[in-house]
This record gives C-alpha cells, sequence and structure tokens, in this order.
C-alpha cells in the first residue's frame, strides 16, 4: 500500500546528554486515506544531503519508530544505524544549506519509499561548535562568514573577517593646486568607495580605489567620506580638502607724476582674505609710508623727489608685485639745469633751466642760413631759417622761425606735406643730446606748473613760462608773465607761407604770441605749443608744417 508521508518539522535542538550529539525530529505517519498511522512500527531511512534537495549525500542512518494514538512518532537523528557517513563529522560549517531527506516503509521493515526532502533552517551552533576549536569558520546564507571566539561569557560567533577600519588620511587645506591625491587605506577584505559630503564642482579620478586623485575648484572647499564595506558591514572616514585660489594679481595703482606738496595717497588694490599686501620703496631716499600694509597708505617724500614703490600681495599660492612711480614737484625753479649751466651750439650760447624733472633750453634756438620768407626750406643739407618781418635783429632777439620739416631735419619719410614713418625722440635742429620735444613733453611740463591741467583751456602755465619783460606788455592788453620757472618765452611771434608774419614782438597787432613746434604731425599738419599776452594759458594748436614756428630744446 502506498503511504503518503508529510513530515512535520516538530522540533530540531542540541541534545545534551552522555550520547554524541542528536537532532530531536517528530513526525505523523500518515497513509494512502489520509488517515494517521496509528500504534505501529515504521522503518525509516534518513539521509542529510549537502546544498540541494537532490545533493550529495553527507550521511544516511535507518532505524524503526512507532506511532502513538495520533499517528506521531519522535527520533532522535544520529541516533539510528549508521549505513553511509558519520554523523559527529557532518559540516555543517562549511556554508551551504543541508537538507534532510525521508524514506518509510509502513510495515516496519526496509522496502523503504521516498518522503521528500526538507531543508535543516535551523541548525543549532552547538552542533558546529562541538567539534570546532576556536577561530573556526561558519557560513551564513548570505556570503557572510562567522568566527568562532571564546570569551569571559563564553563561545560568540562574529561576522569575519570585520570591516576593515575606514581612514580617509589626513586634512589637505590651502593647497595651491585643483588637483589633489587622496590617500585612503586599502582595504584587507571589502571594496572601497568615495563620494562628496560637501563642495561644488569636484570630481574623482577612480570613486573605487583607495588611492586615486580628486579634481576641484580653486578657491573651493570639500569634505570627503571614505568607506569600506563587506558583507559583515562598513566603516566610513572624512576627510577636509581646500584648494587655495590663485594669489590676487597686485596693482600698486596710476603713477603719480608732478604732486604738489610733500605727500601722496597711494591706491593699491586690496589683497583677497587669507592674502597679504605690503609696500616697500624700491628707489628713491628719505621716504617713509605711515602703514606698510595698507593699500591706501600716505607716502612722505623725503631727500629725493623721484620714488618708485612696490606693492606686493602674498598668498598661500605664491607672491604677485607691481610698481608705482611717484614724482612731487620740486620747490626750486628758475635754476639752470644741474652741471649744464649753458650750451654752445652754432655760434650761440644758450642757458639751461631746470623745471621739474624737465631740463630745457631757456632760450629759442636761432641756428642756420637765413633765407627770405617767400622761399620754402628745403632739405639741402643746410639749416635754413626765417627772421621775423625778414629782420635778421629779430633772430638775435627772439631766435629764428622754422618750418616744421625743417625744424625736424626731415626724419625717415617725413615732410611738410607726409606724416613720416621713424619713432623715437627727434634731434632736428637741436644740439646734441637735446631734442624737439614732443606734444606729451609739453604736457609733463603743463602738469608740473599746474597739477589740475594738462593743456587745458583753465590752467595759469602761460603765466608762469613767459617772461616778465617788455615784449609782453605792448599793448594795453598785455599780460607780464611771472617767469617764475625761468623760461623766460619772449614773444618771437609766427610765419605763415609765404611771407606773412603776425603777433610778433614789433607788430604793430596788440596781440602778442610765442608759438613752439613739437615733434608730433599728421599728414600736413603738426600741432604746436602757443603762448599769449592777453591770456595766461598754454594752447595747443594744430596748423600747417608750412608755417613757421620757433623751437625750443629738451634735454635727452
Amino acid at each position: 500500500m502506498k503511504l503518503i508521508f508529510p513530515l512535520l518539522l516538530a522540533a530540531l535542538a542540541f541534545v545534551a546528554t552522555a550520547q554524541p550529539q542528536k537532532i530531536h525530529y517528530q513526525a505523523v505517519a500518515v497513509g494512502a486515506n489520509g488517515k494517521p498511522i496509528k500504534n505501529s512500527t515504521v522503518g525509516l531511512r534518513l539521509s542529510v544531503l549537502d546544498s540541494l534537495p537532490t545533493g550529495t549525500s553527507l550521511y544516511t542512518e535507518t532505524q524503526t519508530a512507532s506511532t502513538d494514538a495520533a499517528g506521531q512518532f519522535s527520533i532522535y537523528l544520529g541516533g539510528g544505524t549508521a549505513t553511509a557517513g558519520t554523523f559527529a563529522n557532518l559540516p555543517w560549517a562549511n556554508g551551504t544549506d543541508k537538507f534532510l531527506k525521508v524514506e518509510m516503509d509502513a510495515q516496519g521493515g526496509s522496502n523503504y519509499q521516498p518522503m521528500g526532502a526538507t531543508q535543516l533552517v535551523s541548525m543549532p551552533y552547538a552542533m558546529a561548535a562541538g567539534s570546532l576549536r576556536e577561530g573556526a569558520l561558519l557560513y551564513g546564507n548570505n556570503g557572510q562568514k562567522y568566527q568562532l571566539t571564546i570569551d569571559s561569557t563564553g563561545p560568540k560567533w562574529t561576522c569575519f573577517p570585520p570591516v576593515t577600519l575606514a581612514s580617509a588620511g589626513s586634512d589637505q587645506l590651502n593647497v595651491c593646486a585643483s588637483s589633489v591625491n587622496l590617500a585612503g587605506n586599502t582595504p584587507s577584505n571589502g571594496s572601497s568607495n568615495w563620494s562628496i559630503i560637501s563642495g561644488v564642482g569636484g570630481s574623482f579620478g577612480n570613486s573605487n580605489s583607495s588611492s586615486t586623485t580628486f579634481n576641484g575648484v580653486l578657491g573651493n572647499s570639500y569634505s570627503l567620506r571614505y568607506s569600506i564595506t563587506n558583507a559583515c558591514g562598513s566603516s566610513a572616514d572624512t576627510v577636509m580638502l581646500s584648494l587655495a585660489p590663485t594669489t590676487t594679481l597686485s596693482n600698486a595703482g596710476p603713477d603719480q607724476l608732478s604732486i604738489s606738496g610733500t605727500t601722496a595717497t597711494l591706491a593699491a588694490n586690496t589683497p583677497a582674505t587669507g592674502e597679504t599686501g605690503a609696500w616697500s620703496i624700491l628707489t628713491g631716499s628719505g621716504g617713509s609710508l605711515n602703514s606698510n600694509s595698507n593699500p591706501s597708505a600716505t607716502f612722505t617724500k623725503g631727500t629725493d623727489s623721484a620714488y618708485t614703490l612696490v606693492w606686493t600681495i602674498t598668498g598661500p599660492c605664491g607672491i604677485s608685485r607691481d610698481t608705482v612711480i611717484l614724482s612731487f614737484q620740486s620747490l626750486v625753479m628758475n635754476i639752470p639745469c644741474p652741471g649744464i649751466p649753458t650750451v654752445t651750439y652754432g655760434g650761440e650760447s644758450y642757458p639751461t633751466v631746470q623745471i621739474g624733472n624737465q631740463c630745457w633750453l631757456a632760450k629759442n634756438m636761432n641756428v642756420g642760413n637765413y633765407i627770405f620768407a617767400s622761399n620754402l626750406q628745403t632739405n639741402n643739407a643746410t639749416i635754413e631759417k626765417y627772421c621775423y618781418n625778414n629782420l635778421t635783429q629779430n633772430c638775435i632777439d627772439f631766435g629764428g622761425l622754422y618750418q616744421w620739416a625743417e625744424a625736424m631735419q626731415y626724419p625717415p619719410c617725413a615732410t611738410n606735406n607726409t606724416n613720416g614713418c621713424y619713432s623715437g625722440s627727434i634731434q632736428g635742429i637741436c644740439p646734441n643730446g637735446w631734442h624737439i620735444p614732443s606734444l606729451s613733453e609739453w604736457c609733463t611740463l603743463s602738469a608740473f606748473l599746474d597739477t589740475n591741467s594738462c593743456l587745458s583751456w583753465r590752467d595759469i602755465v602761460g603765466e608762469k613760462l613767459k617772461s616778465n619783460s617788455w615784449q609782453w606788455n605792448h599793448s594795453p592788453f598785455g599780460l607780464i608773465g611771472s617767469n617764475i620757472t625761468g623760461f623766460s618765452a619772449l614773444p618771437g611771434g609766427i610765419n605763415d607761407f609765404p611771407n606773412m608774419f603776425s603777433f610778433g614782438a614789433n607788430s604793430p597787432s596788440s596781440q602778442k604770441a610765442a608759438g613752439f613746434w613739437t615733434a608730433d604731425s599728421f599728414t600736413n599738419q603738426a600741432p604746436y605749443i602757443e603762448l599769449g599776452n592777453n591770456y595766461s594759458i598754454l594752447k595747443r594748436i594744430d596748423t600747417g608744417k608750412v608755417n613757421a614756428k620757433s623751437v625750443r630744446c629738451l634735454k635727452d
């Protein structure tokens, strides 16, 4: 008769007896009619299978059991007659699942019929520990390993290997680079991972490598987490990074030229947070600062009139420097240039005058051969000049009058009708070591005498340059100059080619003027500087190059 034998797992427990360890097993025997087999003897064959319900048999035993009035029986696995394997040596801790296969003969014999296999889902640790020593391993269902340890409280199973304690390395602050090498510890078991807790714009070279690179944004700070994870859990540590910004580009402020008085207020840029700024004096003697670290410090001149200062910004990632030039107006004017009281040239003696940092001839040029003003001055290797009203005495008194190209002595490509292809200072008809002043150099003179102006319509520079002689007062409108500079300008007049003279000292006109060429030019025009007897300013006027003007020379 075919029997159905459902196995009702009632208990799987360690039995502490003098006998070897056993597993208590209870079940109910049920016949084909669905009714319990009562008060009978049944034959059993029990096998422990490895890994699967159809796995390899690790151990087999046979025994008989007596059912009660309800068909229930109770036996001990490990208490029967072993037919294969040894119960005491079963590898409970080899990391694989175990299944109990049951076969039964309802007549109590050995004609066993398969009743199925049931997983042993709960196996007492004592079954494994009873034959293991401290340090033995037990494998769990989810890949964990457990190691047997014994302390004062008895045996314990601890997840093994424990997760490596994560160490993210030392903090790296004010790093002068956008890329940083990270140095997390290498896990002995498990996997590592880097992540960003805070900070914008960062990335890892390989976030799963303990030693990797981190790329960030200069000026930003970051908090990074380093984690190590295995089947026993995870451990984490953090590291702080700060990437210092590039040092601020130093700006010492604009040059300050022709400063009146003895002090100057500086105007450097402010260093960024974490940076410092410092002033130092590069050139010039005796000067002092009321603060070396204030971008807007006050500088007081010493014995020199010109100074170069350095503004240095120092940051975590380097140094930046810039310079500023300070020049103070000389308190003494109307004195000859140091070491050059006079210059002899072309048979004439020319006094000199120091005005600020410039050394000027204090007399108009009177060099060259006189020609009548109806003739053009030409590039013939001989300097040519006009005399006002074609009177040679006027050249003696006021200097010669020169067309622009003649005054320049025809530098490359330059004529009275072309702009030229030269650069730098032009000697022209001046002595060696002297040159025709540029418009910018006239501006320097003007700004030195009136710091609020450079060739503007509001200055009083003209009065300081004009001679205080009678020539300027030849009319009711005449304003005699103060000549505090010693420049000694006289109204030499001008010539509009051909042969048209005006504004000279002996002119019947009430207006007197002096005009001085600059080295600047346009195609057929050039700017000149004019002084007048009825105004105090210093004018810039553009005129045709064929018109003749006076020439003053400036020391190279």
